[in-house]
């Protein structure tokens, strides 16, 4: 049976908790805050809930991270204490206009949270390891659980102020559904006209990034240390690879090309 055994073509990475927005304390700014990193979806999160009445802890707003955004919030609405904290406050149960428009609120703070200068501030090691793969050719993409708008506000600031551009980004809006489905990957393998999937890394820190890069046929690699998931639930998802942060992809990627010459895959 044929086998690809070129090089690695395109790597793309998912944002928050894998490139920027990583663990660090910032209870000075936000006295709830866990230490973990991806903050930035997790803020907005918490305000807009409790202005309906709705108050959950950052451990239970992560929960269904890496999600698109309003499916993550649907997620949120449905777990029971939401759903009773929200019917106790409101005298009701909540529904699809609730939902919207709670999620346009959510866009609204999220896109000043998003540019927050601590929550911009790349990863240790994340700028060098995406110079170096340039500098070996490779693409470098970006997938999102965020909004088009956010994407594109954090995006435009990682590259004025850090140098970190992206061939390609895409965001759930684009194409039919976000994560766990493949279609952001696939999107990136048509515009970038990359092929076979065996060409393309997909690199995260959420079970849904890994799933996402599995069903797109691509290697995956998972980020137990600075991002929402931690080590347990990534490895129930089989990634490829699982290292502790963006700052070890670099041999990963000689790895995984000395794999695909050899066709151990």
């Amino acid at each position: 049976m044929w086998k690809y055994r070129g090089p690695v073509k395109l790597v793309i990475l998912d944002t928050a908790g894998t490139i920027c927005d990583g663990p660090q304390d910032l209870r000075h700014i936000w006295p709830d805050d866990d230490g973990l990193g991806v903050k930035a979806p997790v803020v907005p999160f918490y305000e807009v809930l409790k202005s309906r009445g709705v108050i959950l802890n950052w451990t239970a707003i992560r929960k269904p991270m890496g999600l698109f955004k309003k499916d993550h919030l649907r997620a949120l609405l449905e777990t029971p204490e939401a759903r009773a904290q929200f019917k106790n406050a409101n005298g009701r149960e909540w529904t699809e206009k609730d939902l919207d428009e709670m999620f346009e609120d959510y866009k609204k703070i999220l896109n000043e949270v998003i540019v927050h200068p601590e929550l911009v501030k790349p990863i240790p090691g994340a700028v060098e390891v995406i110079q170096k793969l340039r500098d070996y050719g490779k693409l470098i993409g970006n997938t999102t659980g965020y909004t088009a708008e956010a994407s594109k506000l954090l995006n435009t600031k990682l590259e004025k102020e850090y140098g970190i551009k992206f061939d390609f980004a895409a965001t759930p809006e684009i194409v039919k559904a976000g994560r766990p489905h493949p279609w952001m990957v696939m999107k990136h393998m048509e515009e970038l006209n990359v092929y076979p999937p065996a060409a393309v890394v997909k690199v995260g820190d959420t079970k849904h990034d890994i799933r996402e890069g599995k069903f797109a046929g691509a290697w995956t690699v998972g980020l137990y240390a600075t991002g929402n998931d931690p080590f347990e639930v990534l490895a129930a998802e089989e990634p490829d690879y699982l290292i502790p942060s963006i700052a070890e992809l670099l041999p990963v990627i000689w790895d995984i090309e000395n794999r695909l010459k050899e066709g151990r895959y």
